[in-house]
C-alpha cells in the first residue's frame, strides 16, 4: 500500500518501517527520563506506534494539521493494522491544529519531541522549519529534551535538507547535523 498527498508519495507499507524506526529510536533512546513525548505532524500514526514502544512514556501528544488524515488513520481497519491502532491508545491525545499556532499557545514542557513535517517546499510548510518556529519547539522542551526533526535528503533534495541544517545552527540548538554523524560522505 502506498499513501500519497498532494501527488507526494508519503510512505510506503513495504518500508515505512525503516523511516519511523530511524526517526524515533535513536532520539528517544538517549533520553534518561522519557514521559511525554510530543510528536509534530505524523497524522498517520506511524512514529506514534514507534513512540509507544517506550513503555516508560506516559503521554503523546500528536499535533497534525489535517483532520481528514488523523480521522482516516482511526476509523479504517487497512490502515489501523499499518499503525496498531496507536492513535486509540489511551496515552494519546491527538489535536488537530497548526503546529507553529499551538507551539505558540503550548504551555506544557515534554521530554522529547518528533517532527515529522513534509519537505519544506512551500511558505505555509516553510515557516515550520524557521528559527521562530525552533524557539518555540525549545520552549516546549524540558532542559534535557531531544529532538528530532525530518530534515529529507541531502541527495534528493540538497537545497531543503542545507536549508534545515543552517536554520537549525542558526538557532543555537546543539544539534548533530548529517556531516557531523557520517563525515566519511562528506
Amino acid at each position: 500500500m502506498r499513501l500519497f498527498l498532494n501527488g507526494n508519495l508519503q510512505f510506503s507499507s513495504a518500508d515505512e518501517y525503516r523511516y519511523h524506526e530511524a526517526l524515533v529510536h535513536p532520539a528517544l533512546s538517549s533520553v534518561n527520563q522519557l514521559e511525554n513525548v510530543l510528536v509534530l505532524g505524523g497524522g498517520d500514526g506511524l512514529a506514534v506506534r514507534e513512540v509507544l514502544k517506550y513503555p516508560s512514556v506516559k503521554s503523546i501528544t500528536l499535533v497534525d494539521l489535517d483532520p481528514v488524515m488523523t480521522q482516516l488513520f482511526t476509523s479504517q481497519s487497512v490502515l489501523l493494522n499499518q499503525n496498531n491502532r496507536s492513535l486509540l491508545d489511551k496515552k494519546v491525545k491527538v489535536i488537530n491544529a497548526d503546529a507553529f499556532v499551538w507551539l505558540r499557545n503550548n504551555t506544557k514542557k515534554f521530554d522529547a519531541a518528533i517532527i515529522d513535517f513534509p519537505d519544506p517546499s512551500n511558505f505555509s510548510i516553510g515557516k515550520l522549519y524557521s528559527t521562530l518556529f525552533y524557539q518555540l519547539l525549545k520552549n516546549a522542551l524540558t532542559e534535557d529534551a531531544v529532538a528530532v526533526i525530518q530534515s529529507t535528503s541531502p541527495y534528493v533534495a540538497p537545497r531543503s535538507f542545507w536549508c534545515i541544517d543552517s536554520t537549525l545552527h542558526k538557532s543555537w540548538f546543539q544539534y548533530a547535523s548529517l556531516s557531523q554523524l557520517c563525515p566519511f560522505i562528506w
